[in-house]
């Protein structure tokens, strides 16, 4: 079935989340939502007014193309990762909305509508000081010092196959390739495992991906790259009382 719903004979490979409105959300365990997070996520459903698509591991084989399977190194993955892996194959292979499942107070159809009538390639909030990783280098310095030109990485809007989300999917599969023999090796252990964390049973994690490796390490730079092709906008989420 086309998760298009108000189309159901469209191929999944034409569906457009930025012409459908839609906005995904992401819950990649198999653990239950705590209340906080239940809240949250249904204050998306009641304020933003669009269509929202929650992928969690029953449904997530919906979204999946034949043409672009699931890195082989995804099940290996911490669910953290797995939901940062999941933005990115979405807004590139989709493009739409993506909103952390935190609380949300808006109405998204001025920011559909703003990037929609314009030619930028997304719509984010600017990113605040810290919202941005560590970034080595004379480049990581010029982001850090330069926040306000980037957008966050807990809610936007993006056109799909872009410049942007080309360069995004196709940097997080490179180093998914890379790292993928050490994952084998040392498989997350924790939802939110990453390198040298202290496990819950005492052991310092060799789970090889550190916490912003594989989203914002590289995507702020990409952003802050293309950041004259950005729309900034009041879209961001609430950043407390979702856990």
């Amino acid at each position: 079935m086309c998760p298009d719903y108000s189309t159901p004979s469209c191929s999944l490979e034409d569906f457009d989340g930025l012409k459908s409105r839609t906005i995904f959300c992401v819950w990649s365990g198999n653990n239950a939502m705590s209340t906080q997070r239940i809240q949250a996520l249904w204050s998306i459903y009641t304020h933003v007014g669009c269509p929202v698509a929650l992928i969690t591991p029953v449904r997530l084989n919906d979204w999946i193309l034949p043409s672009a399977p699931l890195h082989p190194a995804y099940a290996l993955l911490s669910d953290t990762h797995k939901a940062d892996y999941l933005r990115c194959y979405l807004m590139h292979h989709y493009g739409g909305g993506y909103t952390d499942i935190k609380h949300s107070a808006a109405s998204w159809h001025p920011f559909f509508e703003a990037l929609q009538q314009s030619q930028a390639l997304a719509l984010g909030y600017t990113e605040i000081p810290e919202g941005m990783p560590h970034l080595d280098g004379e480049l990581g310095q010029q982001i850090q010092r330069e926040y306000f030109k980037v957008i966050g990485l807990c809610a936007f809007i993006f056109r799909r196959r872009t410049a942007i989300t080309t360069a995004w999917y196709q940097q997080m599969i490179a180093l998914l390739d890379r790292r993928l023999g050490e994952l084998s090796t040392h498989p997350a252990q924790h939802p939110q495992d990453q390198f040298g964390v202290q496990l819950p049973n005492g052991q310092i994690s060799r789970y090889p991906l550190r916490w912003a490796e594989l989203l914002g390490e590289i995507f702020h730079p990409l952003i802050y790259m293309h950041r004259e092709g950005l729309l900034h906008a009041p879209i961001a989420p609430m950043f407390y009382g979702y856990r």
